[in-house]
C-alpha cells in the first residue's frame, strides 16, 4: 500500500484564507492612515508637499485614523457577519472621511453569499460610501488627494463631477465583476460535485436494477423447478395416503404431504423475499425463534429425536433479523444431523442474552466416529455464510468420543436498532 504524505501546511485552504485576510487588513490599515492624514491636510489647507511632510497629526485626525484601523480590522469577521460588517463600514465612510477601499472589500464578502433586499441595501450604501470618499478626495490638492496627484491636475481647478462618478462606477464594477466570477466558479464546482453524486447514485441504481433482474430470474427458475417437484410430491403423497391400508404407511404419507405443503409455503415466502428483499411485510412472515417448537416437532415427526434446551434472556427484545438467522441456522443444523445420522438423537442448546449474544450448539453421533475430518457440504457451507453475514462465528468438529458438534455465536441486536 503506497504511503502518502500529508500536504504542506501552506497549501491548506484555511492557511490561504488567513494569509489573504491578513494582507487585506494590512492594506486597508495603510490606506486608512494615509486617508486620515490627507483629511488633516485638506482641513488645514496645506498645499505644499514639503510642509505636508513636516506636519504632525493632531488629536481628532489621530482618532479618525484609529476609527479607520478598526474598520479595517473588522474585515476579519466579514465571512461571519458579511451584511452587518458591510453596512457598518459603508455608513462610517459616508459620515467620516475614511478610505474608499475598505467598503469595497466588505461589499465583496456580501456579494459572495447574500441575495435579495440585504444585497441591494449593502450595494446602495457602499455606492454612497464610494461616491462620498472619492468626492472628498477630489476637493483636496496634489498634496492631499491621490486622484489629483495621479492625474496631475493643477491645484485650484475644479475636480469634474463626472470623474467622481466614473471612479465610483469603475471601483464598484471591478468589485462586482470579481465577486461574480468567484461566485460562478463556486457554483460550477458545486454543480460538478452534485453531478458526481448523481452519477454515483445513477450507477448504484443501475446495479440495483441489474441485481433485481437477476433475483427475478433466479426466483422464476426456483419456482418452476422446485414448485413443480414439491407439488408432485404432495400430490403423490396424498394419493398414497388415501390408497394405503397400512396405518404406518398412511401416517408417513401424511407427514410427507404436510412437509411438502409447508415446504411450498416456505418456498413462496423465500421467493417473495428474493423479489422484494426490503419489504417489511414479507419479512414479518418468515419464521423466527418463536417458531422453534414447530421446527422441533417436525424433526420428531421425521424420526429424529431431539433433546432441546432453550433459554433466552429478554428474548422479546431480540431483533427479528437476528432471530430469523438463528432459526434458519438451527433448521440447517437439525436437517444436517437428520441427513447424515438418521435416527440418531440430537442435543440442541440455544442460550442468549444482551450480554453474551445468541449461542447455538448441537451434538449428535458422527456417521464415522473414528474419522475426525470435516468435509463440509452445501448445508454447512451455507450455514457458515449465513453466520458470517450476521456478524457471528461458527465452529464444526468431531470430539474424542466421536460426537459431531457444532457451535454458533451471533451478536445480540435489540429491536429498534439498525441491522
Amino acid at each position: 500500500m503506497p504511503i502518502t504524505s500529508a500536504p504542506p501546511p501552506w497549501r491548506s485552504p484555511r492557511v490561504w484564507r488567513g494569509v489573504v485576510t491578513g494582507l487585506m487588513v494590512v492594506l486597508c490599515i495603510g490606506t486608512q492612515i494615509t486617508n486620515s492624514t490627507y483629511a488633516q491636510y485638506r482641513s488645514q489647507g496645506i498645499t505644499d508637499k514639503t510642509i505636508a511632510a513636516a506636519t504632525e497629526s493632531t488629536g481628532p485626525f489621530i482618532l479618525l485614523g484609529f476609527v479607520g484601523i478598526a474598520a479595517a480590522v473588522a474585515l476579519v469577521w466579514r465571512r461571519k457577519w458579511p451584511v452587518w460588517i458591510s453596512l457598518g463600514i459603508s455608513a462610517l465612510t459616508v459620515v467620516l472621511p475614511l478610505d474608499a477601499i475598505t467598503p469595497l472589500f466588505a461589499l465583496y464578502a456580501v456579494l459572495l453569499v447574500a441575495s435579495g433586499p440585504w444585497l441591494w441595501a449593502c450595494l446602495g450604501l457602499a455606492t454612497g460610501a464610494e461616491f462620498a470618499s472619492v468626492w472628498r478626495d477630489g476637493t483636496g490638492t496634489q498634496a492631499s488627494s491621490w486622484a489629483r496627484d495621479l492625474f496631475s491636475m493643477d491645484d485650484g481647478t475644479h475636480f469634474p463631477w463626472w470623474l467622481v462618478v466614473v471612479e465610483t462606477l469603475v471601483f464598484l464594477a471591478l468589485t462586482i465583476g470579481v465577486a461574480m466570477l468567484v461566485r460562478s466558479r463556486k457554483a460550477l464546482r458545486a454543480s460538478q460535485v452534485q453531478e458526481g453524486r448523481s452519477e454515483v447514485k445513477l450507477h448504484a441504481l443501475g446495479e440495483e436494477v441489474a441485481r433485481q433482474a437477476e433475483r427475478e430470474r433466479i426466483a422464476r427458475e426456483v419456482h418452476d423447478v422446485l414448485g413443480h417437484r414439491l407439488s408432485l410430491l404432495s400430490l403423490h403423497a396424498s394419493g398414497l395416503e388415501l390408497a394405503s391400508d397400512d396405518p404406518r404407511l398412511t401416517k408417513s404419507a401424511a407427514l410427507v404431504r404436510e412437509g411438502a405443503q409447508e415446504s411450498m409455503a416456505d418456498l413462496r415466502s423465500l421467493l417473495a423475499v428474493l423479489r422484494q428483499p426490503g419489504d417489511q411485510d414479507i419479512s414479518k412472515t418468515l419464521p423466527t425463534l418463536v417458531d422453534l417448537p414447530q421446527l422441533i416437532d417436525q424433526s420428531l415427526a421425521a424420526g429424529s429425536p431431539v433433546v432441546a434446551a432453550v433459554f433466552l434472556d429478554r428474548g422479546a427484545e431480540l431483533h427479528d433479523q437476528v432471530s430469523r438467522s438463528a432459526y434458519r441456522i438451527t433448521q440447517e443444523l437439525l436437517t444436517n444431523a437428520r441427513r447424515h445420522a438418521p435416527g440418531a438423537s440430537v442435543r440442541l442448546q440455544i442460550d442468549g442474552g444482551p450480554d453474551r449474544g445468541v449461542q447455538i450448539s448441537t451434538a449428535n453421533r458422527a456417521p464415522n466416529p473414528g474419522d475426525h475430518t470435516i468435509r463440509p457440504g452445501n448445508g454447512l457451507t451455507g450455514m457458515h455464510e449465513r453466520v458470517q453475514q450476521a456478524g457471528g462465528e461458527s465452529w464444526v468438529w468431531v470430539d474424542e468420543e466421536g460426537a459431531f458438534r457444532t457451535l454458533v455465536r451471533l451478536p445480540w441486536q435489540a429491536r429498534g436498532t439498525s441491522q
